[in-house]
Parts: structure tokens; sequence; C-alpha cells
């Protein structure tokens, strides 16, 4: 979605419009209207030129007083591009128009992906010594990541021993059920852990 065009109304006194000249977008985009001291009706209207690519799902829009309500431009995809023409923005019941200059552009082409012939042939032997390579370093970073989690285990095991403990001498189900979770959360978490 493209950046939004912003709108403020009744800032400088009532029904009053403050608003860029002109405004570019590449898709839809939404109109953010910012109120002042003073409920208000606004109606967003989209000259032809405009309406042949765009749309707005409703034209006339309510705003409180401090608030800010977002309306929506649909653009419609594929179509043609550039287009110009008008947003027009009126207060009060027609106290107040303006007038934006809105383009909607092509949008940026997407970057080509090049894929030359290197990509189908077998990687060679020295890329297999440098995959052993790997493994030796991948072989040592779960054993950085066990020292660097030792905190955590340790109390996962005290939180296990307190569990066993509590369903030893507590000789109920529940207490038992609860050990349980507990054991089943700490291998989860030691499994985490160690991946």
């Amino acid at each position: 979605m493209s950046e939004s065009l912003p709108v403020r109304l009744n800032r400088d006194r009532l029904h009053d419009i403050e608003t860029r000249a002109s405004f570019e977008a590449t898709d839809s985009f939404a109109v953010l209207v910012n109120n002042g001291d003073a409920p208000v009706h606004v109606h967003l209207h989209l000259d032809d030129a405009l309406s042949s690519v765009a749309s707005i799902p409703a034209n006339n829009h309510f705003v409180d007083a401090d608030s800010t309500r977002q309306v929506g431009v649909e653009v419609e995809e594929g179509g043609p591009r550039p287009v110009e023409g008008q947003l027009k923005i009126v207060t009060g019941h027609g106290a107040e128009t303006d007038y934006v200059s809105v383009t909607i552009a092509e949008p940026d082409p997407e970057p080509a992906v090049t894929v030359d012939d290197s990509l189908g042939e077998r990687a060679s032997e020295s890329s297999d010594a440098d995959d052993a390579d790997d493994e030796e370093t991948d072989f040592e970073v779960p054993t950085a990541a066990l020292r660097r989690n030792a905190p955590v285990a340790v109390l996962g095991l005290l939180a296990l021993a307190v569990a066993v403990g509590s369903a030893a001498l507590a000789d109920s189900v529940a207490v038992l059920a609860g050990a349980l979770a507990v054991l089943g959360s700490v291998v989860a978490a030691g499994y985490l852990l160690a991946r």
C-alpha cells in the first residue's frame, strides 16, 4: 500500500481544510482525516479520471472531534498508468471545498533475477571440504548454546525436583498430574534449548 494522504480539518477555524496540493500513489492508499475540536461531516469524491482506476467505498464520513479517521481508496491492479485527477474534499455540507491533484503512477518494476549456467553444475570437491568445516562449526554451536542457557536448565531441574518431591509427599493424584506436567515442560524446554 502506498503512503497515506493526510487531511487536517478544523485546525484554525470551523470547516477549515489543510492538505497537500498533490499526492502520488502506485496502488491503494488511505486518506487520513484528522479532525480538530468540532465534529464534522466530510465528503470525498474522485473525479472521472481517477474513478476509472480507483474507488472509495463510501463518500460521506462523520469524524468526531479530536479524532482521526482512515478512509481507503482502492486502486485497481493492472489498470492504465499513469492517471492524473482530482480528489475533492468537502466539509460542512459544502461550507469548504479543497482539491488534491492525485497521480496514480506505474509501480516500480520488480528487480529481475538472473540465473547463469553455473547454477546447474555439481559442486566441486573444494565445496565438500567447506561443508566438512561447516559441520564441525555446527557441532560447536549447541555446546555454546547449552553453556549460554545453563541457568535456565538449572532452574528447570530445580522445578522438576520440587514437583517430584511434592508428588511423593502429597500422595495425591492432582499433585502427581501437576508433577508430570512440570516434567513434560522441562523436557520440552530442554529440547528447545539444545536445538
